[in-house]
């Protein structure tokens, strides 16, 4: 079986400029090779956690991922099991069996298999990234370093309930204004497309000069009921523009600003950020993983630019030997009060407690913010939704109304 694995890089080209990227090889030393024969100066080659690959068996389209809540519950079973004296394999072999999850089954079947064969379990991860994160096969690694597989399963398990928690809060701010919004579409197209042509037949019969409103909302529904053939492919050509303007760095960056500075928006996701990562980077460093390999698994857990740059400067002044918690104010991720916290922690050698305070800190926030972002969404989607309802409500009546004053 060959087998290639994808290595992340960190170089100087001639002028100077520190570039990254990744390269697909057998081994660090090709890459290595090929990166000096380019006239770069190699800095750092590490393997992409999660991006190995095999070279047989691929499949042409994803496949379906594995639910985080079976992940974590697969991970609080193996680590109980481990702490019992339950060998490896069939701890894995148990719970493979116990799960109702068909992608996580599939790659016990692999994990189990390698572990089997004499291979190590954080390698066995790596190989299924969509279902265990970066953040498991570093605590693993580190787990085997120090031969402490059950202790460090449970904090991974911690680790991924707190994920799950923080993405409910999240989605809970929103889904009541969506399922709102659904709703009063709904109730809306089917005023406007069924209910008010029939009122427009009993119009046209009463020879009733309709006010401009009426009209308004009449040419509204007989676009809907027979304009199809041009806004259902219209809706279909946005979708898909949408989706490819995404990855536009203009429309990625007018997202990026909406994402992290929109009033209500920023008031949940930034706390929810600023606990993910906090926590993740405190878990990495009590599990006694390198620090500056702890910050390229943080790196990978938001796509956004602004984390980027902030994981970005805390590696440089790591890379340096100097302290981090003064590269803790990029774009202001990281309140005041979070900052003298961590540089407390640094100079106290007691920085992983002081990010998990953080992290918890943030928590607080993140639940006050979803209960304020509630209390404001919900009354507001209601008097928008009342609001359109009122106004072809109206629109239905004018005429009503209009004849009843003529026939008086």
């Amino acid at each position: 079986m060959s087998e290639t694995a994808t290595w992340s890089w960190q170089a100087r080209d001639a002028a100077g400029r520190l570039l990254r990227g990744t390269q697909t090889a057998s081994d660090a030393s090709e890459v290595a090779a090929r990166l000096r024969s380019e006239g770069r100066v190699v800095l750092a080659i590490d393997r992409t956690l999660g991006d190995s690959v095999r070279s047989e068996g691929g499949g042409i389209l994803p496949r379906r991922r594995a639910s985080s809540a079976a992940v974590a519950s697969f991970v609080r079973q193996l680590s109980v099991m481990l702490d019992s004296g339950v060998p490896v394999v069939e701890a894995i072999d148990v719970v493979r069996g116990q799960t109702s999850d068909r992608r996580l089954a599939d790659d016990l079947v692999m994990v189990r298999d390698e572990v089997e064969s004499g291979g190590n379990l954080s390698d066995a991860f790596g190989r299924s990234p969509q279902t265990f994160p970066p953040v498991a096969v570093g605590l693993v690694r580190a787990a085997e370093a120090v031969g402490d597989l059950p202790g460090m399963f449970e904090r991974l398990a911690d680790w991924l309930q707190r994920e799950q928690r923080i993405r409910r809060q999240v989605r809970s701010a929103l889904a009541y204004p969506a399922i709102l919004a659904v709703v009063g579409s709904a109730i809306t197209i089917l005023l406007v497309a069924f209910v008010m042509p029939r009122f427009e037949a009993i119009y046209a019969q009463r020879s009733a000069e309709l006010p401009p409103l009426t009209e308004w909302v009449l040419t509204a529904g007989r676009f809907v009921t027979t304009g199809w053939r041009i806004w259902i492919p219209a809706i279909v050509l946005m979708t898909v523009f949408g989706a490819l303007a995404r990855q536009a760095r203009p429309v990625r960056s007018l997202l990026e600003r909406i994402r992290f500075d929109a009033p209500l928006l920023r008031a949940v996701i930034r706390p929810a950020d600023l606990a993910r990562a906090m926590r993740t980077l405190a878990v990495l460093l009590k599990a006694g993983v390198p620090l500056l390999d702890a910050i390229s698994i943080c790196r990978g857990l938001s796509p956004w630019g602004r984390w980027r740059r902030f994981w970005d400067g805390i590696e440089e002044r790591a890379r340096n030997g100097e302290g981090i918690a003064d590269g803790f104010d990029v774009d202001e991720l990281v309140p005041g009060s979070g900052r003298a916290m961590i540089a407390a922690g640094e100079r106290s050698g007691r920085l992983p407690e002081v990010l998990g305070r953080v992290a918890d800190a943030a928590d607080e926030d993140l639940e006050v913010a979803v209960k304020r972002v509630s209390v404001t969404l919900e009354p507001l989607a209601i008097v928008v939704l009342g609001g359109v309802i009122g106004v072809v409500a109206i629109a239905l009546l004018l005429p009503v109304f209009k004849m009843g004053s003529i026939a008086g």
